[in-house]
């Protein structure tokens, strides 16, 4: 909700009070993006060393009341600075509540739960739709606010209460978990049936430990591979971004707005319950067959095929509706990868914590970048250079999640022994030589 309220307040009276004729709201991206891109591995890298159910709460309530001020702030300059701050504590959430879900659920429930987890993102988006449709209609001019600045005052407190909340229910991990709805046999069962799968969960841990898992992490072709695949992805997912643009430019025959302010902003509900549906059907269905890497490939087809029509811009209001609203249906991508991700280094709890983090940070300073140029509001609604560019993000990633694939295949001792499967294999190797000269040598002396 709080990332997503900029651009529903500028659709509903925030453009005109500040006087945002210019590329402000994409700027308004591009500085919340700076923060959080700066922020997000430092906030993961401490959450090795503090936990989760501590830090992350600190932060939720912080960028609740940075969200909440933007209501009184007079001029974008005033915005700038607000999203940057607002970049910056909120970086620690996505990535830090992915690490959680990494750390409670088998491969079997992984793709799922992300996609649960994933898709409460899109139900904030439509209750933030709804929500300033209704204040627009009805607190507009209440206490001498414009109904825009409501929705900064009640996402804020929202934020700031479960910021809150978060103390008594957030359970770090199976291993060091202190929640007190968990007795002690279910923190026990909760570690042995991953353990039982050869999975880690993850732990405080010491610096040195941290600083190896790092090298490691850096050295493996796996890493550039995942992470080519998941910018791509979370770039090319851009394309709906600004299909508020569209419905407030698009006009009828008589050169009349076609569409309400209220409508604008209820008609990309359908959107969202389009990605609810999908996202959730789609990685269940890749829990069952694990199908991930078919899921993740299948779904960017379906994404490239949305965004070359919309490059070719179709002389239909009809058709690009469409093609807008198939865009919605391909966020499945992301959280397939994702737990496929977490299958494939499950002897690494950090390091997937981590490389989430350098992924998510690499996003959102393409998300500080692309837009400046590929997705300007002049551009609007046809967009050149963005939907070409997202069309070509979805051929990108297929070809590196195809590389995912080859890789794991040609070395598949990764699944049993993590990064350093290599140092892995040959102590075991060296153990089982030992064992068997022992056992040797015990014959012998029975002899």
């Amino acid at each position: 909700m709080d990332q997503s309220a900029t651009t529903q307040a500028y659709v509903s009276g925030m453009k005109e009070s500040l006087s945002l004729y210019g590329n402000e709201l994409v700027e308004f991206t591009t500085y919340f993006s700076i923060g959080y891109a700066l922020f997000i591995v430092p906030a993961q890298i401490i959450q090795t060393r503090v936990r989760p159910s501590v830090f992350l709460p600190i932060c939720e309530i912080v960028w609740g009341a940075l969200t909440l001020a933007v209501y009184k702030a007079p001029n974008a300059r005033t915005v700038y600075g607000l999203r940057f701050f607002l970049g910056v504590f909120e970086s620690t959430s996505w990535p830090g509540l992915v690490s959680l879900i990494f750390n409670w659920y088998t491969p079997k429930e992984l793709g799922k739960r992300l996609a649960i987890f994933g898709v409460s993102g899109v139900a904030g988006n439509m209750f933030l739709g709804i929500l300033q449709a209704a204040f627009y209609r009805n607190l507009d001019g209440v206490n001498g606010l414009e109904g825009w600045q409501w929705l900064f005052i009640v996402s804020g407190i929202i934020t700031m209460v479960w910021g809150a909340v978060g103390f008594l229910i957030i359970p770090d991990s199976p291993q060091i978990t202190r929640a007190l709805y968990l007795s002690s046999s279910e923190r026990e069962l909760a570690h042995t049936r991953l353990s039982k799968l050869g999975m880690t969960t993850s732990e405080l841990i010491p610096f040195g430990l941290l600083v190896r898992k790092l090298r490691l992490l850096l050295k493996s072709p796996l890493t550039y591979l995942f992470l080519a695949a998941y910018l791509q992805f979370a770039w090319s997912q851009r394309a709906n971004s600004y299909f508020l643009l569209y419905l407030k430019a698009v006009t009828d025959s008589t050169g009349q707005p076609m569409y309400s302010t209220y409508t604008v902003n209820l008609i990309p509900l359908g959107g969202y319950a389009i990605s609810i549906i999908c996202n959730i059907a789609l990685n269940a269905l890749s829990d069952w067959r694990g199908w991930r890497w078919q899921v993740s490939c299948g779904v960017a087809t379906l994404q490239l095929l949305a965004t070359s029509v919309l490059a070719g811009w179709p002389d239909s209001h009809s058709t690009v509706m469409a093609f807008y609203f198939l865009t919605f249906a391909t966020a499945a991508w992301g959280y397939a990868l994702l737990a496929w991700l977490a299958e494939i280094l499950r002897k690494e709890p950090e390091a997937r914590s981590i490389i989430v983090a350098i992924a998510v940070t690499l996003v959102y300073v393409g998300h500080a970048t692309i837009p400046l140029r590929a997705w300007r509001v002049s551009d609007s609604p046809i967009y050149p250079i963005g939907f070409p560019m997202a069309a070509a993000f979805c051929v990108g990633s297929i070809v590196a999640m195809l590389g995912i694939r080859s890789y794991v295949r040609k070395y598949p001792s990764i699944l049993d022994w993590g990064l350093d499967w290599r140092a892995g294999q040959d102590g075991a190797v060296e153990e089982s030589f030992d064992s068997d000269e022992l056992n040797g040598k015990h014959d012998r002396d029975k002899v």
